[in-house]
């Protein structure tokens, strides 16, 4: 499921790419096919701790997704369809949850482990050091 997808023949990929990948590798392990020389590959792309956290993140989120739902649907392939295969449309004979539908925002990214906006907010590099307003005196 996996390599028919997303292919093992890369040499590096964004960080986006990999929490993609972990990901559908989450699904396809809690489908029954595991591939656990692609998810070490993948975890060695991360050159820190925070990074490998984030990786197992994705991973986990995609195999709850399958406990979650795979009652939904008749088979493994429409579940794997319905998560990760964008190029499919599963047959679900009309039981779809909404739940089901992949949990990623506009770029691909699982939700769980987007990254925050309040992170990239801030006028100017030093009012992340101020005092908050109402901690000031007059």
């Amino acid at each position: 499921m996996y390599e028919r997808v997303y292919g093992t023949d890369w040499r590096t990929i964004s960080d986006e790419e990999a929490i993609r990948r972990m990901y559908a590798l989450g699904v396809s392990s809690a489908l029954g096919y595991p591939n656990r020389g692609e998810f070490e590959r993948i975890r060695r792309q991360a050159g820190t701790a925070y990074g490998r956290s984030v990786l197992q993140l994705a991973f986990e989120e995609g195999k709850q997704r399958v406990a979650r739902n795979k009652g939904e649907y008749d088979s493994k392939q429409d579940v794997w369809e319905a998560l990760v295969d964008e190029n499919a449309t599963p047959s679900t004979t009309g039981r779809a949850d909404v739940s089901m539908q992949k949990p990623t925002d506009k770029q691909g990214i699982p939700k769980a482990v987007d990254r925050i906006d309040v992170l990239d907010a801030g006028t100017d590099d030093f009012s992340q050091l101020r005092l908050p307003e109402f901690l000031r005196r007059e």
